[in-house]
């Protein structure tokens, strides 16, 4: 199973809560934060994150 986590250096642009089709992506004073159980493993938020903090990794 493929999911995505928000490592450092998040710009909090938002981006990826935008294209995020499940809505697993929430912002607060420390950035972006990926909900593993909503996470559908599309890989949208790593392809449109303008800091390149959000990564792949294999569950």
């Amino acid at each position: 199973m493929i999911k995505y986590s928000v490592e450092a250096g998040c710009c909090f642009c938002q981006e990826c809560q935008y294209v995020c089709p499940v809505h697993a992506i929430t912002m607060d004073s420390k950035g972006a934060h990926i909900d593993e159980d909503i996470c559908i493993g599309c890989g949208k938020c790593e392809k449109n994150c303008a800091s390149e903090a959000i990564v792949r990794k294999e569950i």
